[in-house]
């Protein structure tokens, strides 16, 4: 029999910090976490060719980055990374802001996926701070994501994975 009334803090990944936030979500309970729904989906099932990429719209891409990011600062607070990457049909440049931390993320010949804003100007195509990983990690790529609403500290990675381990809970005492 399922426990829906069980507390948050004995599902696994949820510690004592994180009850505190997921109590700010209004998530105390099992019963709560199974029922606390995401906000929207993101469709990242469908890489797209860099030449396909139409302006204004959030797409994924696989593609190999081209060289080591650069990292450009424009004023005393605002650093941008740029990674320029290539796939069989063209090329295009990822922006991070402030996110210098990235600079050795990246190996040259090895293929991502890239997930962001497209924006292109011009010739010039570029993804605005892209989601990423490994190609055939398949852990945020390669399948619709539910994006939760959330509190500060709890990334969409971390309510991803307890939201998981929840449910994995609830389906073993069904069985």
């Amino acid at each position: 029999m399922v426990d829906l009334k069980k507390q948050v803090q004995y599902i696994k990944g949820v510690g004592p910090n994180r009850v505190t936030l997921l109590k700010k979500l209004g998530i105390e309970t099992l019963g709560d976490l199974i029922t606390f729904f995401p906000r929207e989906h993101e469709d990242r099932s469908k890489p797209k060719n860099i030449s396909e990429l139409v302006n204004g719209e959030e797409a994924l891409i696989s593609a190999y980055p081209v060289g080591r990011m650069n990292e450009v600062r424009i004023r005393k607070n605002l650093t941008i990374c740029k990674l320029f990457v290539r796939d069989e049909t063209g090329g295009a440049e990822l922006d991070w802001y402030n996110q210098s931390y990235l600079k050795n993320n990246f190996v040259p010949n090895k293929r991502y996926c890239f997930y962001g804003k497209v924006s292109i100007k011009g010739a010039k195509i570029t993804l605005q701070s892209p989601v990423y990983e490994l190609e055939g990690q398949n852990k945020n790529m390669g399948k619709i994501i539910p994006i939760y609403p959330l509190t500060y500290k709890l990334s969409q990675n971390t309510i991803r994975k307890i939201m998981e381990n929840g449910i994995a809970e609830v389906s073993r005492k069904i069985r």
